[in-house]
């Protein structure tokens, strides 16, 4: 599986493997079926992300506090996140145009021309929503855009570890262009939300559709920051780990009905393979080791 081939983790050397980290480790192995969708969980655990345009990664986890900290699961970077960073990474020069019958295998990369440019962040304004650990604001500011805020939920943990990671993997130079806010999605009464209303050009949303309740939220929020250009995009990318059932509804129904309209939307697996969009499969019995390898990557606009 291509996606969780780019990520590794790097522990700490007075770490020892526990049987769970071993059993864990070989999972793909055992269970050819299965996919891993998550990766870190462990602040003292360096996820390394491997991008071929822009080298190695090294992304850290927020070392989260209490329960209600976890539910957010930032301390998580999931396959959703890779696929962005790729995405708006852009695509080396030294590969091919991908080729949907071979999906983005041999070498071969995820989109083509076309899908590439309107993946495309430079010079862009970018705002990042529900970031983890910032992988998507932090490789759109390596691809040339404009400006960066890198948000996610304003538990100070979270914010400390973006923070931790733009300072490592971003020159001095780029660093400039990025801030790291605290933002709780449906709220337009701070000063960071009052001041940068409809300033966004491009905003990222990386699995972040699995609380239906939160759904609501997500889209006044989005709306809230969208640049009023036409051309002004949301790219979103949702696995369906928690059940295709959580994530559909966020298309079939609060897009259109909050103010937002989809420009396009389609699915992707792992190795690159596309097929078009579902809101359900197999008469809601799809199989959850097949669901899992699946994402829904869309690219949404003001209706």
């Amino acid at each position: 599986m291509l996606l969780p081939s780019l990520i590794s983790l790097r522990h700490p050397i007075s770490h020892n493997p526990t049987p769970e980290d071993i059993f864990g480790s070989t999972l793909g192995s055992i269970f050819t079926d299965d996919l891993q969708n998550q990766h870190g969980d462990d602040s003292d655990t360096v996820i390394v992300y491997r991008n071929t345009k822009y080298g190695e990664l090294e992304l850290r986890t927020a070392d989260v506090n209490g329960e209600d900290q976890r539910r957010k699961f930032a301390h998580y970077l999931w396959n959703a996140g890779v696929l962005m960073g790729e995405l708006v990474g852009g695509r080396p020069k030294n590969q091919d145009i991908w080729d949907e019958s071979e999906g983005s295998t041999n070498g071969q990369w995820w989109v083509d021309d076309e899908g590439e440019k309107k993946w495309s962040v430079e010079g862009e304004t970018v705002l990042e929503l529900g970031a983890g650990v910032g992988l998507g604001g932090i490789m759109s500011t390596l691809a040339g855009a404009q400006e960066i805020a890198i948000t996610d939920y304003p538990a100070p943990p979270i914010i400390e570890a973006v923070k931790t990671n733009v300072a490592k993997n971003l020159p001095e130079g780029l660093r400039p262009r990025v801030t790291m806010h605290g933002h709780l999605w449906g709220s337009t009464t701070t000063p960071f939300e009052i001041g940068h209303s409809h300033k966004y050009t491009r905003i990222l949303a990386a699995d972040c559709l699995w609380m239906p309740w939160e759904h609501e939220n997500l889209a006044k929020s989005m709306l809230h920051f969208l640049h009023d250009s036409p051309d002004a995009r949301i790219l979103c990318i949702a696995g369906f780990h928690t059940g295709r059932a959580k994530v559909a509804p966020f298309f079939e129904e609060v897009v259109p009905n909050n103010g937002l309209a989809i420009d396009d939307i389609f699915e992707m697996n792992a190795d690159g393979k596309r097929r078009n969009w579902a809101k359900e499969r197999d008469g809601g019995r799809e199989d959850i080791g097949e669901r899992k390898k699946w994402l829904v990557v869309a690219r949404l606009k003001r209706k």
